[in-house]
């Protein structure tokens, strides 16, 4: 064992600086990804684009976006097993930064769906490098207790980060510039530009503090790994057992909450802000406040369920995650005022919501995966997560334009309602066969 942090027990090899520098990345990690959703508001405005385009380009981008973090994921891993996680973890924010820098430069939406591939990049060397880096880094006695810790910097770091990021929007919007930054050509019609360009300067400053302060060299060599599509045929195989089969459908439905949230949430407010009277600037402002206060209320949430969710059957907790999940998409469409104290109460139960099913998905997946095909069967709750994003993107993009903002969140609550009736189908049947084996 190597050096006693708090609660966690380090490697051998690992220095606080390195354990530090992890806790930095996991802080930054999750707002510098949420980022570009957020404000593709911002965006979509500043390219002048029609209000009934911005559904279907919002899902367009998270697909591409989405199709590009699951072909590489794997190859990021490979790499970083073979040059060290340093390289790789700092390079995932150096891809955002050039993302977030070339982003606001689109001049139509080929560009943007071009540039959100430098995103994407960032993004699956983020997405894979924090797990990855974080196991390296702990004794196996205390890992559980890790993870958690930087889950919560992850959601701190988002709630803090985009708090301060939307108020870029109108600072720059109504900044009185000195002549020198006139005469290079400011103008604040570009307050989009410059809020982009601001989160590019974060997260290259974040690449180079975890590139000079990670843990040097490469990982020890590990065990060759199956391929992808051999590893995915193991997990379909294991669905034949019902509580598996569940677990995917929970991860198709999972996925697609927090993907409707993040796509769509800030922007069918900054439209409705907009539609109010307020500037584009000052919209984007309060849709990112109250996407601030989603995930805000999404951390008390997880401490929630995490404190019921061992006391019951896995089943059972799922199924009551879904119900109160369902509530809260489904009450979106019912609030007629976004500034009214009714959409308040929305933003609490989204967020409780929306915790509440990705965690009970997740525990669920790692109840009734075998150990004898753990990976394969995590593997393809993935996978089936990454469907359910597609979905999402595809569907919900599509119904944002043609049926109204909201859609995409009834969409999903009404998935999430399907999911409780599986739930509790599953467990009927379960019972059923047990009282019949009993006589």
């Amino acid at each position: 064992m190597g050096l006693k942090i708090g609660p966690i027990v380090l490697m051998p090899d690992i220095e606080k600086r390195h354990l530090y520098t992890l806790f930095f990345g996991a802080f930054f990690g999750i707002a510098s990804m949420s980022f570009v959703n957020v404000f593709n508001y911002s965006i979509f405005s500043a390219l002048e684009l029609p209000e009934d385009q911005f559904g279907r380009l919002a899902g367009s981008l998270t697909a591409v976006q989405e199709v590009v973090v699951v072909s590489v994921i794997g190859f990021f891993g490979a790499l970083s097993d073979r040059v060290g996680r340093r390289i790789v973890y700092s390079m995932g924010f150096f891809l955002l930064g050039i993302g977030y820098f070339i982003y606001p430069l689109a001049d139509n939406i080929s560009q943007l769906l071009f540039f959100r591939i430098f995103v994407a990049l960032g993004c699956a060397a983020n997405t894979v490098m924090l797990p990855t880096v974080a196991n390296d880094y702990v004794h196996d006695s205390t890992r559980g207790r890790l993870i958690a810790f930087t889950s919560i910097l992850n959601g701190l770091g988002l709630v803090l980060i985009i708090s301060t990021f939307r108020n870029f929007a109108t600072f720059y919007e109504q900044l009185e510039a000195p002549n020198f930054l006139i005469n290079l050509g400011y103008d604040t019609a570009n307050w989009a530009q410059y809020t982009f360009w601001s989160a590019s300067a974060m997260v290259f400053i974040v690449s180079v503090v975890l590139y000079m302060n990670l843990k040097k060299g490469a990982a020890e060599a590990t065990a060759k790994k199956d391929s992808y599509f051999s590893t995915l045929k193991i997990a379909f195989k294991e669905a034949k057992n019902p509580r598996v089969a569940l677990a995917y459908t929970a991860g198709i439905v999972s996925r697609g909450d927090l993907a409707v949230v993040s796509t769509f949430f800030a922007l069918w407010l900054g439209i409705e802000f907009q539609s109010m009277g307020m500037s584009k600037p000052e919209a984007q402002k309060m849709a990112a406040l109250l996407y601030v206060a989603v995930q805000a209320c999404a951390i008390p949430g997880a401490l929630l369920i995490n404190f019921f969710i061992d006391k019951f059957d896995r089943v059972v907790a799922l199924a009551i995650a879904m119900a109160i999940a369902a509530c809260g998409y489904l009450y979106l469409g019912f609030i007629d005022d976004v500034t009214s104290k009714q959409m308040y109460f929305g933003v609490g139960l989204l967020g409780l919501g929306e915790i509440f099913a990705n965690i009970s998905a997740i525990s669920l997946i790692g109840t009734v995966a075998p150990a004898k095909a753990r990976g394969a069967v995590i593997g393809g709750f993935s996978f089936f997560g990454a469907v359910g994003i597609f979905l999402v993107a595809g569907i919900g993009g599509q119904i944002f334009d043609s049926i109204g903002p909201t859609a995409p969140f009834t969409l999903v609550g009404i998935a999430n309602i399907v999911l409780l009736l599986l739930a509790l189908l599953l467990l009927f049947v379960e019972r059923k066969k047990i009282t019949t084996d009993l006589r």
